[in-house]
């Protein structure tokens, strides 16, 4: 019985790719960042993931309304097309159907517990906790009971003004080829190639994974919504010491409803270290809009802005000269497919600017991303992002080619709640991630293919009040 929460679900295993030397410094800038600017992100995902993992399938037996209206007052019947509208998003429908069931017998505590979950999907967080109060002053059997407590738990956090949540996790990380060996073997220096020897040699390498954060929030009565989060991540190498990664990451902002509009303005700021010491400083606003489509789509529109501040290191004497101002617009949406699917989509049109020309680019990119639940709390997130970067400037010390990148980054995690394996673990995630990244070059010193896999042990906390 009852329903699938839908919401974005996804791992707590933060991948970090980067290149050596002048590669390495352009990596490390751009998915250096990914932990620090996701982490709100995978946050409200992780808890997704958990609620899902309270809700049972449902029935699959379909039914049509033609058979309803011929036996209205057949519960079992009533019950099955209450199932059957669940399935096909119809959860409006699947309300009334309910509700009149229990206009018909309102002893029927199955079909009760089913309606206040109907009712908490669709936000009506109110009327659900009715329901559920009436059924925890009955003498239910098991597993009913549990499951009534289990929804007033989630019933009750939902109606708490503020939440304070944080996750920690412990991870491994193996690459093919950590410091982006060229796949030509060479490297170009005044358009003469020079063959790849020693630490220049593809490596592979492995990794410790650490990541702490902690996210507040507070609801105010008209519903609009105002947002913490801080947190820290690292990434420990084997081998290539010289591509140790810190990040860390504070944003605030809010969320401002308005019937099926959200407006989302945001401030954060990014510390890079790299090798133990800093590579980069990022102070940013980004605005997001949302417009929800019924209960199965939204269309948004994003817009980023940020100052990057790059510092020279041992590592990369030549930082400095990738300081600037990234700006990006990406429009897309998301749409559920299923109750177990969900899929979304992006265009990204974006520019960097840099102090020497040579590091400055306009970028235009493609994002995919899919979602699956597939039972009892399990899912698998996968993503494909595809980019074009055309450089404004060759950079004759290397060649005197203009340099055009497509890169191709595709990666699925799969999570499993700890839950399923003993009841007592029910607060730690456990995600396994694969990803392939490939860059194509006209200058083939930045032509290269990585393989990633890692995994992650996350505990994740999160209480009202």
């Amino acid at each position: 019985m009852t329903l699938h929460r839908f919401g974005q679900l996804t791992a707590a295993a933060l991948l970090i790719s980067a290149c050596a030397g002048r590669a390495a410094a352009q990596d490390v800038s751009k998915e250096g960042q990914r932990p620090a600017l996701e982490t709100q992100r995978q946050t409200q995902q992780a808890r997704a993931a958990e609620e899902a993992a309270k809700i049972k399938p449902a029935e699959t037996a379909e039914v049509t309304y033609e058979q309803v209206l011929a036996q209205p007052d057949n519960l079992e019947l009533n019950y099955r097309y209450a199932n059957a509208q669940v399935r096909r998003g119809e959860l409006k429908g699947a309300a009334s159907t309910l509700e009149r069931m229990l206009m018909i017998d309102a002893n029927q505590a199955n079909v009760r517990l089913f309606y206040a979950v109907v009712l908490y999907r669709l936000d009506d967080i109110v009327d659900a906790e009715s329901q559920l109060d009436i059924l925890a002053k009955l003498a239910l059997p098991e597993p009913l009971a549990s499951e009534v407590a289990q929804y007033k738990a989630l019933v009750s956090k939902r109606l708490r003004k503020t939440h304070l949540s944080g996750r920690a996790g412990v991870g491994f990380a193996y690459d093919t080829n950590r410091n982006a060996a060229p796949g030509s073997g060479a490297r170009l220096f005044g358009d003469t190639p020079l063959g790849l020897t020693g630490t220049a040699l593809r490596r592979d390498d492995t990794s410790a994974l650490f990541q702490i954060g902690t996210d507040l929030r507070h609801r105010f009565a008209n519903d609009q919504e105002a947002f913490a989060s801080a947190s820290y991540y690292h990434a420990d190498q084997t081998l290539v010491k010289t591509l140790n990664l810190q990040a860390y990451s504070l944003q605030g902002g809010g969320a401002l409803h308005h019937g099926r509009d959200r407006l989302i303005p945001t401030v954060q700021f990014n510390h890079i270290l790299l090798a133990q010491t800093t590579f980069l400083r990022e102070r940013g606003v980004n605005l997001r809009y949302e417009h929800a489509f019924g209960k199965r789509g939204d269309v948004y529109v994003d817009v980023a802005d940020s100052y990057q501040s790059f510092s020279n290191t041992a590592v990369v004497p030549t930082a400095d000269d990738r300081t600037g101002i990234e700006a990006s617009v990406t429009i897309g949406g998301d749409y559920v497919l299923t109750p177990k699917m969900k899929a979304g989509e992006g265009l990204l049109h974006g520019v960097k600017h840099a102090h020497k020309h040579i590091n400055a680019y306009q970028r235009d990119g493609l994002l995919l991303n899919h979602i699956w639940l597939l039972g009892r709390g399990t899912f698998l997130l996968s993503n494909f992002v595809m980019n074009f970067d055309k450089y404004h400037d060759p950079d004759t010390a290397i060649s005197l080619q203009t340099r055009y990148d497509k890169t191709f980054r595709a990666s699925a995690t799969y999570g499993l709640p700890l839950a399923l394996l003993q009841p007592k673990l029910k607060d730690f995630l456990w995600t396994f991630t694969y990803e392939y990244y490939h860059a194509l070059s006209t200058v083939q010193n930045y032509g290269y293919s990585n393989n990633k896999i890692a995994t992650m042990l996350t505990y994740k906390w999160d209480f009202g009040f």
